[in-house]
């Protein structure tokens, strides 16, 4: 005989039992104090639930300040820091326990009804007298049978609860990711796992009591609201189960972005693998508030070159630092309505600068430069910026980006010693002329002008990139109808040294300081 089948006998038989115990002590009752027990029964049932959510409440208060503690430092740093987060912890927590306390919660309540009926009972004569005891009878077997079921709620509840988490997680692949692996004993197998969730979560006990009576009564327990004043003033409902399924299959998506991220050959595909992750997120009105908090407070930390849940900033190179800044000003100012449109951009963006070899520290300058202009990617990152309202000021910063490209490939030694001086009066006269032209007539005189004078002193600067760089100092310094080589030059340099002054760079005179760049190489040395 198999455990399984031992456990639906005795599960039978103890069932069979109680509610026989039930019939034959209707059968000393009348029929309407059988049918009044019956709804005490059935009225202890429903009032149970929000006695029960008022009473997990709480215990959490009590017990919650205990578990915060023994969570890791990462995950209690995000809490503090997210008021959302923190109190959607806290109601999954009162949410875990609710089945336990529901299951006391309803005995006490019954018995203090049952008290009260006997005290009535007393009192009233035609009560205490047998009646029609082919009612009274399957009336009392009835109500037995719901009060054994009941009694049943939170066991089969929790292991069909998980052996659903067990299965996305399965489905998901998480199950088989290296972090689960690794936790799980040296004996045990993915496959060992869903063969044993499967046996407790699919037990026919479990099929019929949650498939009855218990799943509208776990549902609702474990199904809770967010305090308003901790969640931008709505109210956000909360399923446990619908909770942690989505945060298992966003791990998932997380896990595939991140493990795609660490490739050196990351392409369009992998790109993809970030928006599935985001949608995930989206899944769930209480994520979705608590990543736009978590973004606000990244961002704020960031900015301040703070770590945030133990998380530093990423050391980018220093020409590409000042973007990131706007970037996180922008983020700053996240809410939940605004942050699924700006997560696509951004990831959109994040992922073409990926798939360029972008984004990694020390970047040869006329790598980048080259790269930046490669299939359109500045162009096409310029208008998607502009088509988007809240990060439209993205758009002058990658402007912005393309002088600070040049200049570090020219070098600040080289600029500041004069090197380039001829060059720069040339340039800077060509952009003079091209003040009175028309867009057009404007963008043709630069592609063959300055590119040409970047081009005889060995840069091969792209047209991209020529044109935002010259249509940025244009906007910046032709206010007066006039652009000088000495005004030209003193820009490149102040948008050089602008990368290192963001991250707190020291520039001291001629040198920089930190990551210092010298012509687009690292100094030897540096780190």
């Amino acid at each position: 005989m198999t455990i399984s089948l031992l456990v639906t006998l005795v599960t039978a038989l103890y069932v069979i039992v109680f509610t026989l115990i039930h019939m034959l002590k209707a059968r000393k009752r009348s029929w309407v104090l059988a049918v009044v027990r019956l709804c005490v029964t059935l009225t202890s049932v429903l009032a149970s639930i929000p006695l029960t959510r008022y009473l997990a409440e709480t215990v959490t208060d009590v017990i919650y300040p205990i578990l915060l503690p023994r969570l890791p430092e990462e995950v209690v740093s995000v809490l503090n820091s997210v008021p959302a987060g923190a109190e959607g912890a806290r109601v999954l927590v009162s949410l875990v326990i609710a089945p336990i306390l529901y299951l006391l919660v309803f005995l006490v309540l019954r018995w203090l009804l049952c008290l009260i009926l006997l005290i009535v009972r007393a009192c009233i004569p035609f009560l205490r007298r047998p009646s029609l005891r082919r009612v009274s009878m399957p009336v009392g077997a009835f109500d037995g049978l719901i009060i054994v079921m009941v009694m049943l709620v939170p066991l089969c509840g929790y292991l069909a609860f998980g052996s659903h988490l067990v299965d996305t997680m399965k489905e998901s692949g998480v199950l088989d990711s290296a972090p689960v692996q690794e936790a799980l004993p040296e004996d045990m197998t993915a496959e060992d796992v869903v063969a044993l969730s499967d046996s407790f979560g699919h037990h026919p006990v479990v099929t019929v009591v949650h498939g009855t009576v218990g799943n509208p009564i776990f549902t609702a327990l474990t199904t809770g609201e967010l305090d308003p004043t901790e969640a931008h003033g709505e109210v956000v409902e909360i399923n446990l189960e619908d909770e942690l399924c989505g945060v298992i299959v966003t791990a998932s998506h997380v896990l595939d972005a991140a493990e795609a991220l660490n490739k050196t050959d990351y392409t369009d595909a992998d790109k993809e693998l970030l928006f599935d992750a985001a949608d995930s997120l989206f899944e769930s009105d209480w994520i979705r508030m608590v990543a736009a908090d978590a973004l606000v407070a990244l961002s704020e930390s960031w900015l301040e070159n703070q770590p945030f849940a133990g998380i530093a900033r990423p050391s980018l190179d220093s020409t590409i630092n000042p973007t990131v800044t706007e970037f996180l000003e922008i983020l700053a100012t996240e809410t939940p309505e605004t942050l699924e449109e700006d997560v696509h951009l951004i990831l959109d963006m994040v992922g073409d600068l990926k798939v360029h070899g972008l984004l990694r520290k020390n970047v040869d300058y006329n790598d980048m430069v080259q790269k930046m202009s490669q299939s359109g990617l500045l162009t096409d990152m310029v208008e998607k910026l502009e088509a988007n309202e809240r990060l439209g000021s993205m758009a002058e910063e990658l402007k912005s980006l393309a002088v600070r490209l040049v200049s570090n490939m020219l070098g600040v030694e080289a600029l500041q010693n004069g090197e380039y001086s001829e060059m720069m009066g040339e340039v800077a006269d060509t952009l003079t002329d091209a003040l009175s032209l028309t867009e057009a007539e404007r963008d043709a005189l630069i592609l063959d002008s300055v590119k040409g004078h970047f081009a005889e002193q060995g840069f091969d600067v792209p047209d991209e990139v020529t044109l935002k760089m010259s249509h940025h100092m244009i906007e910046e310094l032709g206010a007066d109808g006039v652009i000088t080589g000495d005004e030209l030059t003193q820009y490149l340099v102040d948008h050089a040294e602008e990368g290192f002054d963001i991250v707190g760079d020291e520039i001291v005179g001629d040198e920089i300081v930190g990551d210092e760049i010298v012509g687009g190489e690292i100094p030897e040395g540096q780190p």
